[in-house]
């Protein structure tokens, strides 16, 4: 059972950082793995291969929308919120209480399959079996020939129902223990906010704002005014809302993470090849993931995609630089849900203390807690 248990850490990615900037070997290597709240999805080394479709659509006449690379379609959106919008949202969080950013073990469900099903037809079986014909090798009094066949098939399925009742106790063991051994791996904090009418403030110019609510919005028309015009009927315009309306109710609701220097994000993806299973509860496979940047960071935290170009004469990987209101859209499944692995990113280590917002958009309506109420929706998106 040794054995077994460690050719599944075989399967499991190293945390190791691969940021390689300088202020990255300056800082702590301390391996972070990624969370949302309450979810996380572990790297692995083998991913099963399956062909990546189209990404869902989006409006690509979006205000400051830039294209950074091609196949897999990663997008920066210049100035997608205000600077007193991020401003508010940091406000929010920090009036509440942030917490340990939490870390769940996705994909633990295959796991435990993969190695139930290996220790079914393997190590389970051979123990089962040798130890009934060193049974039946033991001299007694009755002992015959046809007696000794029926013990050997009777002490081999005994062991075998044994067998497997340690072997699942182990596994067990072990899935506590690596769910349980990932939390230590982040210590950045975060907060969910989930209700848009919460913590408002005002400008300078004395508008009213709710930074939240501005995030939420700009997301919901990036994913839905593809078709619009700018000359809308009242009917039309009531539809674009509910489309908007719809939209919001796909996301789960937004994220705010603060990183204080010498923390990071290590290597991971934001989609989960056994979605269906547990991530049913919150809508389904992940879609896309946007990113907005609250604050101006100088000098560590950078967003890398450390198996995508970003640039043919550099050969370096890819990399974003926080810049306040800048945000950041990339696609960790294709529309039909297919897992794209080419999509690994990580947070470089923080110098600079660095405040992101995060929106994750799924397959289909996440429900509260995870999302927004019904009633938030139709009350606050527009």
């Amino acid at each position: 059972m040794v054995v077994l248990l460690s050719s599944c850490l075989l399967g499991v990615k190293s945390l190791t950082p691969h940021c390689h900037s300088s202020f990255a070997r300056r800082t702590s290597r301390s391996h972070i793995q990624r969370l949302p709240p309450l979810h996380a999805t572990l790297s692995k080394s083998s991913l099963t291969s399956t062909p990546v479709g189209p990404h869902i659509p989006l409006d690509l006449n979006y205000d400051g929308l830039e294209q950074i690379h091609v196949n897999p379609d990663i997008f920066v959106l210049r100035k997608f919120l205000s600077l007193p919008a991020c401003q508010d949202i940091r406000q929010q969080a920090q009036r509440q209480t942030m917490g340990q950013s939490p870390v769940a073990y996705a994909g633990w469900t295959d796991d435990v399959q993969t190695l139930v099903e290996l220790a079914a037809k393997g190590p389970v079986a051979w123990v089962a079996l040798i130890g009934a014909w060193w049974q039946v090798q033991q001299p007694t009094a009755s002992s015959t020939t046809t007696n000794s066949q029926v013990d050997l098939v009777v002490h081999t399925l005994q062991n075998y129902a044994l067998g497997m009742v340690v072997a699942t106790a182990l596994i067990a063991a072990f899935t506590w223990y690596r769910a349980n051994s990932l939390q230590s791996l982040r210590t950045s904090t975060s907060i969910t906010l989930n209700d848009l009418s919460l913590k408002q403030s005002k400008s300078e110019d004395e508008q009213v704002i709710n930074g939240t609510r501005e995030f939420v919005q700009r997301a919901a028309e990036l994913f839905t005014n593809i078709d619009d015009t700018s000359d809308e009927d009242n009917a039309s315009s009531l539809l674009s809302k509910r489309r908007r309306q719809q939209e919001a109710g796909l996301f789960e609701a937004p994220t705010i993470i603060r990183y204080e220097p010498n923390q990071l994000l290590a290597p991971h993806f934001d989609a989960n090849q056994s979605a269906d299973t547990e991530d049913a509860n919150r809508g389904g496979q992940t879609l896309a993931t946007l990113i907005v940047y609250l604050n101006n960071v100088e000098q560590g935290g950078l967003t890398r995609f450390g198996k995508l170009k970003g640039s043919s004469s550099t050969g370096e990987a890819l990399t974003v630089q926080p810049a306040a209101g800048d945000a950041l859209l990339f696609f960790p499944a294709d529309a039909a849900g297919n897992f794209d692995d080419r999509l690994e990113h990580e947070g470089c280590p923080a110098v600079d203390e660095k405040w992101i917002a995060r929106i994750w958009r799924h397959q289909a309506r996440v429900p509260p807690p995870f999302g927004l109420s019904t009633a938030t929706l139709q009350q606050h998106v527009e």
